[in-house]
């Protein structure tokens, strides 16, 4: 267990001394900062976004951002984690440790996650008091707190959509092959909408539930909305089946 704590710690400390971690806090910042700005009139056209002008309007709009969004900012993060190691060519030394294959790629898959649900959090804290310093029609800690449970849903949805982009890290040995992932992943997504078959394809549940795609969402069966979950489920299994029986040499 000590030694398990100790590999936690240890990517803990990488994750906080990376120029990953600061761009993602800033940036998670700046851009609930930006729309909220301009959502209330004070930069650029109120135009940009459909719908209502309004805390409501707001809430669903921080929804579509982190739907949509996320899908490349929660990827890079798990790319990172795990692509770096092979990029900087210590994933052997990784493997000297005291631990067990499992037991790094679990330290690794929490961190990743764990950093995700901070990002997600700071963007909605950001946004909400944004949207009360320019005085957004309807705002109220209810209406917070209406938001931020369909907010939180469709966050818990990227991370797990996310978590497979660990497992084409581990298997590409870099960067490049996640990162290639999660755009084909954004394309099918696309593409299924177009065909009337999204519902069916756990990248485009997210868009649908967030309104993005339109009112679809209330065409989603029980079945669409577990099918993140089970993405997220089958990439844990093959990120610690890949790291315990893969060859990393």
């Amino acid at each position: 267990m000590n030694q398990w704590l100790s590999a936690l710690w240890v990517e803990i400390l990488k994750l906080r001394r990376s120029r990953l971690f600061w761009i993602s806090l800033t940036a998670s910042i700046l851009l609930p900062v930006m729309i909220g700005l301009v959502f209330s009139g004070w930069l650029g056209s109120q135009d940009a976004f459909e719908g209502e002008i309004n805390m409501q309007g707001f809430m669903k709009e921080l929804g579509i951002v982190i739907s949509m969004g996320g899908l490349i900012g929660f990827g890079f993060v798990f790319s990172w984690m795990f692509g770096r190691e092979y990029t900087d060519r210590t994933v052997k030394d990784l493997l000297a440790l005291p631990l067990s294959r499992y037991g790094v790629a679990a330290a690794k898959l929490i961190v990743a996650a764990a950093l995700c649900a901070v990002l997600a959090v700071l963007m909605f804290i950001a946004g909400s008091i944004t949207a009360w310093l320019v005085q957004l029609d309807g705002w109220s800690l209810g209406a917070i707190a209406h938001g931020f449970r369909a907010y939180a849903l469709l966050s818990l949805m990227i991370i797990c959509l996310s978590i497979p982009v660990a497992w084409m890290a581990s298997a590409g040995r870099g960067y490049l092959s996640p990162l290639g992932f999660v755009l084909l992943t954004i394309v099918i997504a696309q593409f299924g909408g177009g065909l009337g078959i999204a519902e069916y394809i756990p990248w485009a549940i997210p868009g649908l539930l967030s309104g993005a795609s339109g009112d679809e969402s209330s065409h989603l069966g029980p079945l669409s909305c577990l099918l993140p979950y089970l993405t997220g489920g089958i990439g844990i299994a093959g990120t610690l089946a890949w790291w315990r029986y893969a060859d990393q040499t």
